[in-house]
């Protein structure tokens, strides 16, 4: 999924829910993070086909959880949102080259065990046939999309950490692949997915944010020498050059 669509996206359920959240006195969500979130949902529930069109099929259910005053100001502001984003639903795995069996269905569930800056989508496929029923992430990859050589993260100068899944997941709790003995660090704070070759990392919607290279994002494709900062850890990515290749910065 590129950053276009992504963008796009996430505009367009700008102008659905602008001003929703103005009653609220806390931290909230953003049409951002609804728009990652569905995202990155979307990305995880990928199904392959076998009946020769390379296009995966995109799931066309989604459960959107979240806080119960932040789901009544949305429904306020917009009592179709479901149905609108939906519709742009449509739109996003259209541009990112994805196929949908069905128009998607999307519940905004309200869960009172959810911060007002919390949520989390969980999806479905209305229909898995015998010809999509590979998952994306377990498909073996042409050999330029297999992983970096090597990858690590190096944590505060002193511990090095190698990469060996496709999906790491980054905090305090110790309930993720990489534990950090950081106070200011939240429960789960990023999150690495392997992406096209290369490692990116995801701001998981935690309470201080994520910085890299001394810039506050959202999302960043690593590249050997970036600096990360979660709470007050810092982390250090690298990998190692693949043979032939003489530099990730050298000049053209």
């Amino acid at each position: 999924m590129n950053d276009q669509s992504l963008s796009r996206f996430e505009t367009q359920l700008e102008r659905l829910i602008e001003g929703a959240f103005a009653k609220l006195l806390s931290k909230t969500i953003s049409a951002h993070d609804i728009a990652l979130h569905v995202a990155r949902a979307m990305e995880d529930d990928l199904l392959l086909p076998a009946d020769g069109d390379p296009r995966p099929f995109a799931p066309d259910q989604y459960t959107i959880r979240m806080n119960p005053d932040v789901q009544l100001h949305l429904l306020k502001k917009q009592e179709s949102l479901g149905t609108l984003v939906a519709q742009h639903v449509v739109e996003l795995a259209t541009q990112s080259g994805y196929r949908l069996r069905t128009i998607p269905i999307i519940q905004l569930v309200a869960d009172p065990d959810y911060a007002t800056n919390q949520i989390r989508v969980f999806t479905q496929h209305s229909e898995k046939r015998q010809d999509s029923t590979a998952i994306l992430e377990k498909f073996d990859p042409p050999q330029e999309d297999r992983a970096p050589n090597n990858p690590q993260l190096i944590v505060n100068g002193m511990k090095t950490v190698a990469l060996t899944e496709p999906i790491l997941n980054i905090g305090r709790g110790r309930d993720n692949h990489i534990v950090l003995d950081d106070p200011y660090a939240s429960r789960h704070h990023a999150q690495l997915r392997l992406r096209f070759g290369r490692y990116t990392l995801f701001d998981t919607s935690s309470s201080s944010g994520m910085r890299v290279n001394e810039v506050t994002v959202r999302e960043h494709r690593l590249q050997p020498g970036d600096v990360i900062r979660l709470g007050r850890t810092q982390l250090v990515y690298w990998e190692d050059i693949h043979p032939g290749e003489t530099g990730i910065n050298e000049p053209q």
